[in-house]
């Protein structure tokens, strides 16, 4: 396969693989910082396989898109410490913002600061534990089934059952969310997360919904940049 960069330099590849082992060919330091990559202007996983010719861009923390992806993980590694510490909660949405990321939870009792500590303490513990990222696709009932404990996801998936698509799933260890990604080959990468807040937040922003609690947070690659 034929893959163009974005000066405009084009390199032969075997069909299949991924863009971290693209940028590992360049170098390892490359390949090390790597957090996703843009295929013909579109984010994708860095760990996705390749096949045909297509303009690649590798994404590290210098770029925007990169800095998403690894805050768009750190949304569901809260979702995952929220899911071990409050196994009653239903999960809502968890994306990334400029600068940070949010979750949204249905939990009986708002999040305290104290419990905010708690979170931070087991996100720390599930970055330690490098858990792989997995991507996978189910039909629409098959889906329905896996969430049929969580609300607010079956209405997500009832959504897109018109649009004849299969699902997109991520599991990361013991935990498992809706999600079209992308997201970090791991969760190692997330070494520094800060919760900074937790507010009502109502469902899909209409009063008419139920209020939820929403968390927000910041994440990077060293202790250094969240200090």
């Amino acid at each position: 396969m034929n893959i163009t960069f974005p000066d405009g330099s084009v390199k032969q590849y075997e069909d299949g693989m991924t863009a971290l082992q693209i940028a590992e060919s360049i170098s390892p330091r490359l390949r090390k910082a790597t957090l996703a990559a843009e295929i013909d202007g579109s984010r994708a996983d860095a760990f996705r396989p390749i096949t045909g010719d297509h303009s690649i861009k590798l994404l590290t923390w210098e770029d925007e898109d990169g800095r998403w992806t690894m805050r768009h993980t750190a949304a569901h590694i809260l979702a995952q410490a929220v899911k071990r510490v409050h196994p009653e909660a239903k999960l809502a949405i968890g994306p990334a913002i400029e600068d940070g990321f949010y979750y949204d939870f249905d939990v009986p009792t708002p999040f305290t600061p104290e419990d905010l500590e708690k979170l931070e303490a087991e996100m720390a513990a599930i970055a330690k534990q490098d858990l792989p990222i997995e991507r996978f696709s189910l039909p629409v009932e098959e889906a329905k089934k896996l969430m049929a404990d969580q609300p607010y996801k079956l209405e997500l998936i009832e959504e897109h059952a018109g649009k004849g698509e299969a699902i997109a799933f991520r599991r990361q260890g013991d935990f498992t969310d809706l999600c079209a990604g992308p997201h970090l080959m791991s969760t190692g990468p997330v070494k520094a997360v800060k919760l900074t807040s937790c507010t009502g937040a109502y469902w899909r922003g209409s009063e008419k919904n139920k209020m939820l609690s929403r968390v927000y947070g910041c994440a990077f690659p060293k202790r250094s940049m969240l200090e």
